[in-house]
């Protein structure tokens, strides 16, 4: 028979398997993760957003963001910019971390 302390490790391997998926090892680099949720249609997609990246980092460096000098679309970097950090917010690693601290409370050592 299981004790608490097992079921609750076997809950939370369980919980992981469904959750943790923001970060992937790497191919290419021992002991390094890349983030699996990053999709793009192609290169040309990748390179507009580093680029949007880029601009609202000259944006605010200029400080006047009504004149932008180097910058053709403003509103669309800030928009593509928001959208990636979005993207980055790793929600159902939240659940699962949140679900884990309950459970470990619960579970005296």
């Amino acid at each position: 028979m299981r004790t608490e302390r097992e079921k609750s490790l076997k809950a939370l391997e369980t919980m992981a398997k469904s959750k943790l998926n923001t970060l992937r090892p790497s191919n290419s680099k021992k002991n390094k993760m890349k983030p699996a949720f990053l999709k793009f249609d192609g290169y040309l997609e990748l390179f507009t957003t580093i680029e949007s990246l880029l601009n609202v980092c000259i944006l605010t460096s200029e400080g006047d963001s009504y004149r932008p000098s180097k910058i053709k679309c403003p509103e669309e970097s800030i928009r593509k910019s928001l959208e990636l950090v979005v993207q980055l917010l790793p929600f159902e690693e939240g659940e699962f971390l949140d679900e884990a601290y309950r459970m470990f409370k619960r579970d005296p050592e």
